[in-house]
């Protein structure tokens, strides 16, 4: 169990809506992954986008005409902004830790870098199992440690509070599944992990990509702009990452596929 401010999640993110789009590069690049999955593996059905934010996944799922498709987020400007893409078929606010589905409503759930602002992951997993179908299939991805490693220990330079989310590890994320205890079992499980390095041009334009989807909200950090000592000392506390290249943002992520029988 990890303490996150769920309601500064949704701020955060409501505030990112108009920006959200431009600056997610990574998320669009993994939503493309579990998009191509879910189009390979799932036929026809319901399916639930699970985090939707702007509607990125439900609207790319939403042209294969054999999908009836359920967009789900916990900030209600992300669901609008999705609403007003035409993004789905349904669009209902909800929290992926306790979703307002009857069991086996889909036949498909996918969630895309969305698991990492829960409390609970394997509360989040079985929410998700719960609402599939025998049979139904869950296509997620999230972030794990050490995502942002250069950012948090350059932080740690400058002073002693949380700046940087702490996210689970590939072994606990790999524990956690394996001790789901569910009837019916969770019978395919696959998981893998990879690196996403992404360049910035100086530390100014690194956090306002962070602001700019939405990553800023966690429930020790300070209210408050920063300084210009403060951020003079992270940026040279930084510049031992930099080469010709830029700043580096190293994000790792799991993706997995998750067979209910």
């Amino acid at each position: 169990m990890r303490l996150v401010d769920k309601n500064s999640i949704a701020v955060a993110f409501s505030k990112a809506v108009q920006t959200y789009d431009q600056q997610a590069s990574l998320q669009r690049e993994i939503a493309d992954s579990l998009i191509q999955q879910v189009l390979q593996n799932v036929p026809m059905g319901k399916i639930l986008d699970a985090g939707c934010g702007t509607g990125y996944v439900a609207q790319k799922l939403k042209k294969n005409d054999q999908y009836y498709i359920t967009a789900l987020d916990l900030s209600e400007m992300m669901l609008y902004k999705a609403e007003s893409n035409h993004s789905a078929h349904n669009y209902v606010q909800g929290d992926i830790e306790a979703l307002p589905f009857k069991d086996g409503s889909f036949d498909c759930v996918v969630s895309n870098l969305a698991m990492q602002w829960c409390h609970s992951l394997e509360m989040a997993m079985i929410e998700q199992l719960r609402v599939l179908k025998l049979g139904g299939q869950l296509y997620l991805s999230t972030l794990i440690q050490p995502s942002l490693w250069e950012l948090k220990k350059a932080w740690q330079t400058v002073d002693n509070e949380q700046h940087v989310m702490d996210f689970i590890s590939g072994e606990i994320l790999e524990n956690h599944l394996a001790q789901l205890e569910l009837n019916p079992k969770v019978d395919h499980i696959v998981c893998h992990c990879y690196a996403k390095e992404l360049l910035f041009n100086d530390i100014f334009s690194l956090l306002k990509s962070l602001q700019n989807i939405g990553a800023t909200a966690l429930p020790q950090r300070k209210k408050g702009l920063m300084g210009k000592d403060q951020l003079q000392k992270l940026a040279d506390a930084y510049a031992i990452y930099q080469d010709e290249s830029g700043l580096p943002l190293t994000y790792y992520v799991a993706e997995l596929r998750v067979t209910k029988l």
